[in-house]
């Protein structure tokens, strides 16, 4: 058995048991329901997968679709089973929720199967003006090892000065290239690195990260790496035709025992920064870090907090917490969904019109301020301070702007477009699709090469790369985010490019 079909059995055995598992915790119509349509979606998923050869073709927007279906319907049931928690308990309306999603995700597959008969690059020398472009800028090569590892230090710059300037952040997906060196080696062998000496610096450039992420009480800069290689690690797996062995069952024993191992003081580390955030802004950055710390180093305190927040959930009349756990539910976006759709069956047509006008001028504000003041359209980001989900909130049921509660694009869309979003979402999702496979490329031996950039938007693209919290927070990153991330990153090989040949020869000349 390959390790691609092993993986995708694996799925579906975990996908049945947990199907099963719920009619055990909550035998309520309610949920078995839920349940029966998590699972009728999981298996179309995961059949797609493995019958479509989508993975081989496209593996970059086919791991988005899977992303979508793990992050709102798989990774819901898995989780909640494996934690004893009914899969529809905490949501507003179950069933109506986990029906929208299995739709659009069917929709995204039928997307799919329509985008690769029409668009299939892979079947074809034939290179886009796209793709040539970013040859031509050596965004599909190999890097060296140095190079990754001058980006990566970049990177820790960029995260640092964001301080001042907090535009520097966009800089910042930089500081998890040196994660790649794994993936290379694993792919050329000895001949790319030292993996031993390599592995020793990770965990110290790890830790600075860590520490960084702990300076800015960030914890998606903590957990954006991990996840990142993770990712990629499942993504090569999911495509491998090698015959699984004792020694490749072995490792994924090894490495899952890991994990969950890992994931508790990770977790504890999770909570014990949302402590040290309300405190963030009356300490200084160090003592937030030793706040983080003693929070750590305090399992009473994290124990009390948790109960807490478990408290304040009932009482509030808005919530986001659907997974108990902190760091699982940075995976799972299924309550944000549901609330907003929610919101939007409660929303007005004349409020439905008010969004409309909000989405536009949501549109035009993704483009750059001086080129809007220079056309002198009327739109000023700075007034912008809500997001999707506290617009539907303050539509639906009266709740006031602020907070930034988040959206769903397709409670969004179902509100302005009503029915017909089914087909507008069909068309946003070819365009979504060429715009993420555009980082990945077809060799003259038929093979796909993911690009650094293709390897580092793997998480992203997991979360949100067919689903957002808005149509403008898809958008985005097509008509702006797909040519800025190319530039800068075109931008800062060339810099380490120069960096290390300068280095290399002032060297060579102190030796000659």
């Amino acid at each position: 058995m390959t390790t691609s079909k092993f993986i995708n059995n694996l799925m579906i055995l975990l996908s049945m048991l947990a199907f099963f598992a719920q009619l055990f915790i909550d035998f309520s119509t309610v949920n078995i329901v839920s349940s029966t349509i998590i699972l009728f979606s999981a298996l179309l998923t995961i059949l797609y997968l493995r019958w479509s050869g989508a993975l081989d073709t496209h593996p970059l927007s086919t791991f988005a679709i899977f992303g979508f279906s793990f992050t709102t319907l798989i990774g819901a049931i898995w989780i909640q089973s494996i934690s004893l928690q009914s899969v529809s308990a905490d949501l507003r309306q179950p069933i109506i929720t986990f029906s929208w999603l299995a739709l659009f995700q069917t929709i995204s597959i039928v997307a799919h199967i329509s985008y690769r008969l029409n668009v299939n690059v892979s079947k074809s020398n034939k290179l886009g003006f796209l793709t040539r472009l970013f040859e031509s800028m050596g965004i599909y090569e190999i890097q060296a090892v140095s190079l990754l590892w001058v980006l990566g230090f970049f990177g820790l710059f960029f995260v640092l000065f964001s301080v001042l300037f907090p535009v520097a952040m966009g800089l910042s997906f930089l500081v998890w290239m040196p994660f790649l060196i794994p993936i290379y080696f694993s792919q050329l062998g000895n001949s790319y690195c030292n993996i031993q000496k390599n592995s020793l610096f990770l965990v110290l450039h790890a830790s600075v990260i860590g520490l960084l992420a702990m300076f800015f009480n960030s914890r998606g800069l903590l957990l954006t790496g991990a996840a990142s290689l993770m990712l990629i690690f499942l993504l090569f797996g999911m495509r491998s035709k090698k015959n699984v062995s004792l020694l490749t069952l072995s490792r994924m024993t090894v490495f899952l025992i890991l994990g969950v191992a890992i994931s508790v003081p990770v977790t504890n580390l999770v909570t014990a920064m949302v402590i040290a955030r309300n405190e963030r802004w009356q300490v200084s950055p160090i003592k937030i870090i030793t706040n983080t710390i003693d929070n750590f180093n305090d399992p009473a305190k994290l124990e009390r907090y948790t109960k807490l927040y478990e408290l304040s959930k009932v009482k509030s009349s808005y919530d986001e917490v659907y997974i108990a756990n902190p760091l699982l539910a940075r995976l799972i976006t299924t309550k944000f969904h549901d609330n907003a759709i929610f919101f939007a069956g409660r929303i007005s047509d004349k409020n439905a019109d008010l969004l409309m006008d909000k989405l536009v001028d949501s549109l035009l504000a993704t483009i750059p301020q001086p080129i809007l003041d220079k056309f002198k359209i009327g739109i000023d980001k700075k007034l912008m301070r809500y997001s999707m989900g506290d617009l539907l909130a303050n539509y639906g049921a009266g709740m006031p702007l602020g907070g930034y509660k988040t959206g769903s694009v397709f409670a969004q869309g179902l509100v302005i477009f009503g029915n017909l979003f089914v087909l507008i979402y069909f068309l946003m999702c070819i365009l979504l699709f060429a715009s993420i496979d555009i980082f990945s490329k077809r060799m003259t031996e038929g093979v796909i090469v993911l690009s650094a950039i293709g390897m580092i938007n793997l998480w992203p693209n997991f979360l949100f790369g067919i689903t957002s919290d808005s149509i403008q927070g898809l958008f985005g990153p097509v008509v702006r985010g797909l040519f800025q991330i190319a530039i800068l990153y075109f931008i800062a090989s060339s810099l380490a490019k120069w960096i290390i040949k300068a280095f290399i020869s002032s060297d060579k000349s102190k030796l000659s």
